[in-house]
């Protein structure tokens, strides 16, 4: 008789273990080939088709009133637009208020990161006559504020400013005014944030949220709007459509709002997929 192979002597739990990983390594290559490779059709039941494309002011109508600006908002809605999207952000008091930059500088008078002040400090703010010498009395206001004055006329969707990784307080504060105004056919909630939208919907999943997204980071003109020390960069994982694929399903967005220069294709092939989209620049 010859000598046993080592095949021969490989014991039955060394097999055994061979299978398992081998059956873990192929559930982890399907399991990756789900997430990042394949776009399910778009499930979602919170969005109506509307009958044409619907057109929203940028900023609150920001090119025809100060930016952010229930003034603007009103012009907005006055001159027929389906409905506006603006800023939302959360002061040292947890209060949400609408504002745009991270610094009230350039907007405003006054000097600081709206983080760092009251609401009550923050409703002094007047933002007209940066934008134009005789406008007076167009001062930042709360997100419910905006709210009360838009349901019923338009669509309020509101991209919650939540740099970081850690939970601000900022979305069971919107979602409480949500509840309060029963405005949940009035109002989106957006981010380039997933787990804002992600912790918006663990708090109701009857809020509407938009998955705010872009190819690029900064460009020459919003880096002009940045005050130093205020930039905060797109992670790079959030700019790249594989990343983004996974993470459209573990947070389950019920519409996309994706800048124009993303790659073409990847905006017809998510349109095609069924997903609402809200095109900006």
């Amino acid at each position: 008789m010859g000598t046993p192979s080592p095949a021969d002597t490989v014991s039955p739990r060394r097999r055994l273990r061979r299978y398992v990983l081998g059956a873990l390594a192929v559930a982890l290559v399907l399991v990756a080939g789900y997430s990042f490779g394949y776009e399910p059709p778009y499930r979602g039941t919170l969005v109506e088709r509307p009958p044409r494309p619907l057109i929203f002011a940028h900023r609150g109508f920001g090119d025809h009133g100060p930016d952010n600006s229930l003034y603007a908002v009103e012009h907005a809605l006055r001159a027929g637009m389906d409905g506006v999207d603006v800023d939302g952000q959360l002061t040292r008091d947890g209060e949400v208020v609408i504002f745009h930059d991270l610094s009230v500088d350039r907007l405003t008078s006054g000097v600081g990161r709206v983080r760092d002040k009251t609401r009550d400090e923050m409703l002094t703010l007047d933002l007209g006559p940066k934008y134009d010498p005789t406008i007076r009395g167009a001062y930042v206001r709360t997100f419910e504020d905006f709210v009360s004055t838009v349901r019923g006329h338009g669509i309020l969707m509101v991209e919650l400013k939540v740099p970081g990784l850690a939970a601000t307080g900022i979305e069971r504060r919107a979602v409480d005014i949500i509840r309060r105004y029963d405005a949940y056919r009035d109002v989106v909630l957006s981010s380039f944030n997933p787990l804002v939208l992600y912790r918006v919907k663990r708090l109701d999943p009857r809020v509407r949220t938009a998955f705010i997204f872009m190819d690029t980071n900064w460009n020459p003109k919003l880096l002009a709007e940045i005050k130093p020390g205020d930039q905060v960069d797109l992670p790079w994982m959030v700019r790249q459509e594989f990343v983004r694929r996974a993470l459209r399903k573990v947070v389950r967005p019920d519409l996309l709002s994706i800048n124009q220069e993303v790659d073409h294709a990847v905006i017809d092939r998510l349109v095609a997929k069924g997903w609402p989209v809200f095109i900006w620049k």
